[in-house]
């Protein structure tokens, strides 16, 4: 369960990655892409190579539409990769918003997206919430990457790492609502039970639920406000070491969600 969850984790995150390289396209030099693009090219390859060598039991085959969009999309970021560095710029990061589409639809058209029996509003929280643990991991790490690199070119404008917060703290806005429509959703399971809330809390889900709400939603929220305010007063290197901490607490709740989702085969 847990190597599934991995799989999910890499993908989705390279992914996301992707996306939040596109939107923030920041003037900086070969070195910022050499190294991102490493990354997602680590990620993606490690997240679906278990997948495809038969690791993540737990997971149905990643399908033939969906391998063949992610493989798509790692040629476009070839392509954007050699041109690296080169003018005109603006081309070169349509290529990066095509294979960043690319990569989002392989996302979305994964059979690991939704269970069998998923229907109705448990199938749109499936959806959903792949879709923010994508682009939370993604712009997070992005935003990390992308702080540290104000460190090397000081004057540098601080416009690509706001867009990048900005769809991380939007992100984060739209998880808490994600939660509290899981959490209307469990209820009735949870307060009917013998022991009833209680012992939901105690020995069922729904202390894990309310560990994510806390540390894997409002603490990364509060987070990234903190670090928006620092980029605007241009304190760089304080907003690295904030999104230092950002990370741990989303890797933190978006592994509970995923673990307690493949375990259970209900939407968490």
């Amino acid at each position: 369960m847990l190597v599934a969850a991995i799989s999910v984790l890499f993908v989705c995150g390279a992914s996301g990655m992707l996306l939040s390289a596109w939107i923030a396209s920041p003037p900086t030099g070969k070195g910022f892409w050499r190294l991102t693009l490493l990354l997602i090219v680590v990620g993606i390859g490690f997240g679906g190579g278990l997948r495809f060598v038969g690791l993540t039991t737990a997971l149905p085959p990643m399908g033939a539409t969906s391998a063949g969009l992610l493989a798509a999309s790692m040629l476009a970021l070839v392509v954007f990769g050699v041109g690296v560095g080169t003018k005109p710029q603006a081309p070169r990061f349509a290529i990066l918003g095509l294979s960043a589409g690319l990569a989002l639809a392989s996302v979305l058209t994964d059979p690991s997206l939704l269970p069998a029996n998923a229907s109705g509003v448990a199938a749109a929280i499936y959806i959903v919430g792949r879709l923010t643990l994508t682009t939370a991991m993604g712009s997070v790490l992005l935003a990390m990457l992308l702080a540290h690199w104000y460190l090397i070119q000081p004057t540098m404008p601080v416009a690509p790492l706001n867009r990048v917060l900005r769809l991380f703290i939007a992100t984060e806005i739209l998880e808490l609502f994600l939660v509290g429509t899981i959490v209307v959703l469990h209820w009735p399971e949870w307060s009917s039970g013998p022991g009833g809330i209680m012992r939901a809390f105690v020995l069922g889900d729904a202390l894990f639920v309310a560990v994510r709400l806390i540390l894997g939603v409002l603490a990364p929220l509060g987070l990234g406000w903190m670090t928006w305010k620092t980029v605007q007063l241009r304190s760089l290197q304080s907003a690295t070491g904030i999104l230092y901490a950002a990370i741990a607490f989303v890797l933190f709740g978006e592994v509970i969600s995923l673990f307690l989702s493949l375990a259970t085969g209900q939407p968490f």
